[in-house]
Formats: structure tokens, C-alpha cells, sequence
């Protein structure tokens, strides 16, 4: 596969991982949030140029533990000042393409083919979905209301931990949204925090918007 092709390929794979990820069966908690940017958001201009780690076949979900870097696998998110604190689960790609999401609300998944805990490089990618039948109000449900300068830590099952400071809150639309920066294996260690926002559409069950939380390590 040439590299271009390569690139478009991750490309249609990423937005698929949240465009299609984040459908709900259960009715949306609470009133929608209102549609509007947080004041402190940043664009996603902001974020580094997207980067393609070698021979990623995410699309055809091949990729496989040889062809990924070596990656602690996280256990637990805690976000103390929205009072999350869920189990995370290794999650790879569904035969379309598409980032899979534990299909209960109370737990996140974490891209295994991308950087675990603490990496010297790159971006560790956890996701949920807002809400579910089992758990209608998800904890990422209140990503919504995360802010720049709250701290996020990822720990594994063997004690060790990574310290992440928020540094971005997005809300995005679905359509037009470009999720390819977000999946590194290089530059500045983070951590992006990734769910659905915005209205709810009662046709689609689902949202319109996604919401990403960017982090940058700061401990660990």
C-alpha cells in the first residue's frame, strides 16, 4: 500500500472510529447541551500536524501487537473535579473500520495500537459513549464541562500512572470532523479524552457533535 493511500485509509478510519462510535440506545441525560463552544476551547489548528505510524492498517484492523509499539496498557481514568472514575478496556477496530467503544457506558476504551500510559511520545486515545441502555448517563457524559488546567490520571493494573493536564476542550461537528491529529505515536506526549456532545438527534439516536479533550503529560 503506498503511503498516500495509507493516509487516506487511517483517515476514513479514524472519523468512522467516532462518527459511527458513538450512537446511543438510551434516551440522552438530561436537557442537550447547548451548542456553543466552551470559551476556552481550542481549535484544532492548535494541535500538531497528524503524523502516520509505520504500516498502520487500521481500517482492515490487521495491524496486530507485532506492528504496534510497545504500550502500557491503562486500567483506570480518573477526572477528580467531574468525579469520573471507570474501568478502561483494550479495544482494537470492528471489521468496518470503526474505533470499537465498550458498549456499556460505565466503561471507556483505550486504542491498543496507539501509546499507553505515561509514553515517551504520542497520544493515548480513550473513548465512551455519553450514555447506554445499561448506563443512560455515562461519566464521559460531563466531559462537557471539562476545562483547561484539570488534571486526568491513567493508571494500569500494575500501579504505574501518568499525571495529564488539560490543555483543550473541543466540541466538533460530526460531519466535518477530522480525528487524524488526534492519533499519534510521536511528538509531545498526551492524552485525548473522546465522547459525543452537542444536540441529540432522535432520528439517528445519536448526537451531532463529538467532544475531545486534549491533555499533555505532566507526571509520570
Amino acid at each position: 500500500m503506498t503511503e498516500v493511500r495509507r493516509r487516506r485509509t487511517l483517515t476514513a478510519a479514524l472519523a468512522a472510529a467516532f462518527l459511527g462510535g458513538c450512537a446511543v440506545t438510551a434516551q440522552p441525560p438530561g436537557s442537550p447541551v447547548e451548542t456553543t463552544a466552551p470559551a476556552s476551547a481550542a481549535s484544532t489548528s492548535a494541535l500538531p500536524a497528524p503524523s502516520v505510524g509505520p504500516d498502520v492498517e487500521i481500517r482492515t484492523a490487521a495491524l496486530g501487537a507485532a506492528s504496534a509499539a510497545p504500550a502500557l496498557p491503562p486500567s483506570r481514568v480518573v477526572y477528580e473535579r467531574l468525579g469520573i472514575d471507570m474501568p478502561v478496556d483494550p479495544v482494537g477496530v470492528t471489521a468496518d473500520g470503526a474505533m470499537e467503544i465498550p458498549p456499556d457506558a460505565a466503561r471507556s476504551g483505550w486504542y491498543r495500537f496507539g501509546p499507553g500510559v505515561a509514553p515517551e511520545s504520542g497520544t493515548a486515545v480513550v473513548a465512551a459513549h455519553a450514555g447506554s441502555v445499561a448506563t443512560p448517563h455515562g461519566p464521559f457524559y460531563d466531559l462537557r464541562d471539562a476545562a483547561p488546567g484539570d488534571r486526568v490520571q491513567v493508571s494500569a493494573a500494575d500501579g504505574r500512572a501518568g499525571t495529564y493536564e488539560v490543555v483543550a476542550v473541543e466540541r466538533l461537528a460530526k460531519a466535518t470532523l477530522d480525528l487524524t491529529p488526534y492519533f499519534r505515536r510521536d511528538g509531545e506526549p498526551r492524552l485525548v479524552l473522546a465522547t459525543c456532545g452537542g444536540e441529540w438527534d432522535e432520528a439517528r439516536r445519536s448526537y451531532d457533535d463529538n467532544i475531545i479533550v486534549t491533555a499533555i503529560l505532566v507526571e509520570g
